[in-house]
């Protein structure tokens, strides 16, 4: 006996199928748990993400996929290896002391990693895209992190300045 499927048959699982568009990636200021206040990427991978003064010191990649791999560095760019985690599920790396500068995530497979990212305006690699924090009410928020102002929004939130973080827009 012999069997064929049709192509129109095989469409709707094809659909089905897991697709990684973005993964959220953080650096903490905790050197014991990836927990409390964080600057986060989120990117569809090859991107190396630079974090501010004071976090880094853990680093979690929520919901790896299977055959891919979360990876910290120290120094001015994605250059300098510290640590790597691999996929699948959320994984979390304390440094103990050690601080990542710089973090990305990349399908192994491929071996797709860059070192650089094109110039975005003053800066060649790519900022964080958030910030999330508790306020002087101990209620979380997330706040956008304009492009060249994560130190800023570091700043404020170490000098307990809610006031200053609350102007920014919410992610």
């Amino acid at each position: 006996m012999h069997m064929s499927v049709s192509p129109l048959v095989l469409l709707p699982l094809t659909i089905l199928a897991p697709l990684v568009s973005a993964v959220r990636y953080a650096g903490f200021a905790s050197t014991v748990s990836c927990s409390g206040a964080n600057f986060f990427c989120d990117d569809g991978g090859a991107v190396c993400c630079s974090l501010p003064t004071g976090f880094g010191f853990s680093v979690e990649f929520d919901n790896l996929p299977a055959g891919t791999q979360g990876q910290g560095y120290t120094g001015d760019t994605c250059g300098d290896f510290l640590f790597s985690v691999f996929g699948p599920d959320t994984k979390c790396w304390n440094g103990g002391g050690v601080r990542a500068t710089h973090m990305n995530w990349f399908h192994s497979p491929q071996n797709t990693r860059r070192n650089f990212l094109p110039a975005r305006a003053d800066n060649s690699t790519c900022a964080p895209s958030g910030f999330t924090y508790h306020d002087e009410s101990s209620t979380q928020k997330t706040i956008q992190v304009p492009l060249g102002e994560a130190n800023m929004v570091a700043e404020s939130y170490h000098k307990r300045d809610f006031a200053k973080l609350a102007s920014y827009a919410v992610y």
